[in-house]
């Protein structure tokens, strides 16, 4: 079979792949095309020429500007709906099963939407995911470490609260890693395990083994967002596995973001050789100007994956999910129907 054709069997072979994902951001999945009927229905003046220039990629300081700019395209109910079926219909084209998708409660709440608007719109926006395109969606819900006071509560309060979401698996913990260590958020994350919510923190994206090891003792993490700076110190890299904590690892979003300095020296290959549970993700898919697919594709051509590794790499991520036990099997069985 010529390199062509290969290639050809390779892209469908990933398109038709089960597939699960694991960290995702609801406000980074905002395309073009979703940012513009969002800021026509509020009334914020843009242009598909501003839109297209918001979205040629620089630099870590344009990446703020974009996102911060889609934020305010967020002001009611409908408004979160129709960004979540926007999703949903891009990830049921991937043959996308289920995502556990993190969004930032108190980024809404501070701009003055109101904690019912905010629910109302995720659980019809997932109740449209499931019901009309056959994707399910969990929720991980994060606090902003450079915007919630560690001492605010909002989070903690909010995902234990009555109006918690449908589908909430775990609190999350994002933002600028450097001056926010995980300590800082114990407690949040202690109150929000109490009520049996899953840990799942990001760390070791721009900082290393401290804040890794902080995310792993003092909030108890499950997984991990990121986590590739693990790689440098090879006695931590031992314990993940040793823990069974899975990494969720975004190879554009890294390279991007100057995590790493290339696809080929990113340390995914590394960490998966070495024995770390890893999955593929997107992290801020319309703002990285990728998708599942596209990053499946990437790490398959640039590590030299086979067909029989990205299964794996599916089942992988489907195990760390917190998908009901029947679903898992499901899944699991499906998996291994796959013809490699």
């Amino acid at each position: 079979m010529s390199d062509t054709k290969t290639r050809a069997a390779d892209d469908e072979f990933i398109a038709r792949l089960p597939k699960c994902e694991l960290h995702l951001h609801l406000e980074g999945s905002l395309r073009p095309e979703t940012q513009l009927l969002l800021a026509e229905r509020n009334g914020i003046a843009t242009s598909r020429e501003e839109v297209e220039r918001r979205f040629a990629f620089r630099d870590f300081d344009h990446f703020i500007e974009l996102f911060v700019f889609g934020l305010r395209l967020f002001q009611s109910a409908e408004d979160f709906a129709i960004a979540i079926e926007a999703l949903a219909v891009e990830l049921a084209a991937q043959n996308v099963r289920y995502a556990e998708i993190t969004s930032t409660a108190f980024s809404h709440q501070r701009r003055g939407v109101a904690v019912s608007e905010y629910t109302e719109g995720l659980n019809t926006g997932r109740r449209i995911a499931r019901e009309h395109h056959g994707v399910d969606i969990g929720w991980v819900i994060d606090i902003p470490r450079e915007l919630e006071p560690p001492d605010d509560g909002f989070t903690a309060g909010f995902v234990t609260g009555p109006h918690a979401p449908d589908g909430i698996v775990g609190i999350g913990l994002g933002g600028p890693e450097i001056g926010f260590p995980p300590e800082l958020f114990e407690s949040a994350f202690a109150r929000a395990r109490a009520a049996g919510l899953r840990s799942l923190p990001h760390a070791g994206e721009t900082q290393g083994a401290a804040s890794i090891r902080g995310a792993m003792d003092r909030l108890g993490a499950e997984r991990i967002g990121h986590g590739v700076r693990c790689i440098d110190d090879p006695a931590l890299v031992q314990e993940i596995i040793a823990r069974g904590i899975h990494l969720e690892v975004s190879i554009t979003s890294n390279v991007l973001l100057g995590v790493a300095p290339d696809v080929a020296r990113h340390p995914f290959p590394l960490l998966r050789d070495a024995g770390v549970s890893v999955s593929i993700n997107t992290d801020d898919p319309a703002y990285f100007d990728t998708t599942l697919t596209n990053e499946i594709a990437l790490a398959a051509a640039a590590y030299g994956l086979s067909r029989a590794d990205l299964v794996d790499l599916q089942r992988a991520a489907f195990a760390a999910s917190f998908l009901p036990a029947d679903r898992k099997r499901a899944a699991a069985a499906e998996l291994a129907a796959v013809e490699v």
